[in-house]
C-alpha cells in the first residue's frame, strides 16, 4: 500500500511540473498560427520583393520585410512549415539571415544593385 501511495505521489509531482504550455509546444494543432521574425539582409525594394516571395511558401499566411530594420515578419502554421525551412528558402533566394549565410552561387545571382555584402547602402 505504501508503494502505491509513493507511486501516485511521484506521478502527481511530475504532472505538476509539466505546464500546459509545455504540452502545447510539443505538438502544435493544425489551427495554430505563429507570428515570428527573422533578420534578413537586403538593400532595396527589389530585395523586399524577392525575400517576401521566397518566404511565401505553403503553410505561410503572410510575410512582410522591412528595409529599414531588415526584419522579415512571418505569419505561419507550424504544423505545415518551420521557421528553419522559411529561412532556408530565403537563403536559396540569395539573402543572408542572422543564422544562415546564402550560398555564394545563390548570392551571385542577385542583381548588382542588391549586392548587400559589398557594402551597398539601402536605397
Amino acid at each position: 500500500m505504501k508503494n502505491i501511495i509513493s507511486v501516485l505521489a511521484l506521478t502527481l509531482l511530475v504532472l505538476m511540473m509539466i505546464s500546459p504550455a509545455d504540452i502545447n509546444a510539443q505538438k502544435p494543432s493544425s489551427k495554430t498560427i505563429i507570428t515570428d521574425s527573422l533578420f534578413v539582409r537586403g538593400v532595396c525594394n527589389s530585395c523586399k520583393e524577392r525575400i517576401e516571395n521566397a518566404a511565401l511558401i505553403k503553410g505561410v499566411k503572410k510575410v512582410s520585410w522591412n528595409k529599414k530594420t531588415q526584419y522579415l515578419t512571418v505569419i505561419y502554421k507550424p504544423s505545415k512549415i518551420s521557421l528553419n525551412k522559411i529561412e532556408d528558402e530565403v537563403g536559396l533566394a540569395g539573402h543572408d539571415t542572422k543564422d544562415k549565410k546564402a550560398l555564394d552561387k545563390n548570392y551571385n545571382k542577385l542583381p548588382a544593385c542588391c549586392a548587400y555584402r559589398s557594402g551597398i547602402a539601402p536605397h
